[in-house]
């Protein structure tokens, strides 16, 4: 049976999340990131079945799952080039960058996801915990209750540090 192509990528971007949820100690010498709270998955939003999009997802969502983020961020960026107003790719490039560690690119990208996503409440709430997180770990407490509390604001609930 064949799934339609926003199912597919609901899947994919699912079974991603899931992988990259279970962590691996990073190689010796090396510094890994902050550790972070989990994001839940924003919903998916199909950038509008664009083949060269959906190869680009697909390829940051392998590269980031191998712990490689600059490839990820290289491949998401590409796509964005093709999908400039596609909230979901900003949001995923927030995501990335927040694992890097990139607390402002975070926040900037997740904000421009926001400012793109229309009525797509979940999204928002995902934009939001990045946001969130990002300002946690730059040190703006009172920043990141803003954000949390902008999380509940669109609708979503935060349960063990994901969004609902």
């Amino acid at each position: 049976m064949r799934l339609p192509t926003g199912w597919r990528l609901g899947i994919l971007i699912a079974f991603g999340l899931g992988v990259i949820a279970c962590s691996v100690a990073p190689p010796v010498g090396e510094v890994p990131p902050p550790p972070q709270e989990a994001t839940a998955p924003p919903p998916v939003i199909a950038p509008h079945g664009n083949p060269a999009v959906l190869a680009l997802l697909e390829s940051a969502q392998s590269q980031q799952q191998a712990g490689n983020y600059e490839q990820a961020a290289a491949a998401l960026e590409r796509a964005l080039r093709l999908e400039p107003r596609n909230a979901m790719l900003w949001h995923r490039l927030a995501q990335v960058r927040l694992s890097q560690g990139q607390w402002r690119n975070a926040i900037d990208f997740a904000a421009k996801s926001n400012s793109l996503a229309g009525g797509e409440r979940k999204l928002q709430a995902s934009n939001w915990l990045v946001i969130a997180q990002a300002k946690e770990r730059q040190g703006d407490r009172e920043g990141a209750q803003a954000a949390r509390a902008r999380v509940e604001a669109t609708g979503g609930t935060l349960s063990d540090g994901g969004v609902e």
